[in-house]
């Protein structure tokens, strides 16, 4: 199976009213110097349905982190297998989604593999593997990435949805940087950063649009923000908060610089796709 280009030029010029005069030439050189790094829309793969519709050739599909949001079940058929993952058993993530306003504790599937107990538990190996919003919760980035890559039948994908930093609460936050990805890596981390717990609870902004920057606030709630934030860390033996923040083409040359240093799998195709506030990342391994 081969991805769909990250640049359609027909799909681009349609989704952006300020680039209908221009040339399919003047379209991918505007792709290429602001497109991507604006996260423009700019692919056949533009909504999640339209990047798991690239698993149909896919016998074996697993999902992890669905928690009670299984995105599969569209795909599910007679010769198809597909299994469901989470850090929780499915007991857990029902109480989980019965606390939380807004959850659905009746759509929780049947999970085959609890993630607290590690990857080594998995002997099945599949054709693909799908996560939403997940990557970004990983404390160990390339660790994720090679446990993924291990679970794989040869030529398998890895298909993931991921939060456009600068489109959701992470707004405010620095991009995750090479260096941020290698420490982690370095140093086996096994939970968030208290870096990472202090910028979750602290620093994200939902209204990010209309509120000032909370790195240059002088508000004295910032000081107790801080010191509850420490205190859950020191109290908890994990915090599920976003370890990393990401746009479009930060991921895109972060892989390819961990790549280069041979720190993470090698690719035979990858791709990144914008869809406003989340992009969609497809490898090929």
């Amino acid at each position: 199976m081969a991805f769909p280009p990250e640049l359609d030029v027909s799909t681009y010029r349609s989704f952006h009213k300020d680039l209908l005069e221009l040339s399919p030439t003047q379209l991918i050189k505007h792709w290429e110097n602001f497109g991507l790094p604006e996260g423009r829309t700019a692919s056949k793969v533009q909504d999640r349905m339209s990047l798991l519709n690239l698993l149909q050739p896919c016998q074996s599909i697993l999902e992890i982190g669905v928690f009670d949001s299984p995105s599969l079940e569209f795909l599910r058929g007679e010769s198809r297998t597909i299994h469901y993952a989470d850090w929780l058993d499915k007991e857990s993530l029902i109480r989980r989604a019965t606390s939380v306003p807004g959850r659905h504790p009746e759509n929780v599937p049947d999970i085959q593999y609890v993630l607290s107990n590690g990857y080594d538990q998995i002997s099945t190996r599949y054709d693909a593997i799908v996560s939403h919003h997940c990557v970004e919760h990983q404390p160990n980035l390339v660790q994720h990435l090679i446990d993924i890559q291990s679970k794989l039948n040869p030529g398998g994908f890895y298909l993931f949805s991921v939060p456009d930093k600068r489109r959701c609460f992470d707004h405010f936050i620095p991009e995750s940087t090479l260096l941020d990805v290698v420490e982690a890596y370095y140093s086996q981390r096994q939970k968030p950063s208290l870096k990472s717990v202090l910028e979750h609870r602290c620093f994200t902004r939902h209204d990010f649009l209309t509120s000032p920057d909370p790195y240059i606030s002088t508000s004295p709630e910032t000081r107790a923000c801080l010191d509850n934030a420490f205190s859950e860390f020191s109290q908890n033996a994990y915090v599920d908060v976003h370890c990393w923040q990401f746009t479009p083409y930060g991921f895109k040359q972060l892989y390819n610089q961990l790549l280069s240093l041979g720190i993470v799998p090698p690719y035979r195709d990858f791709c990144v796709y914008c869809a406003g506030s989340e992009f969609y990342v497809a490898l090929a391994f």
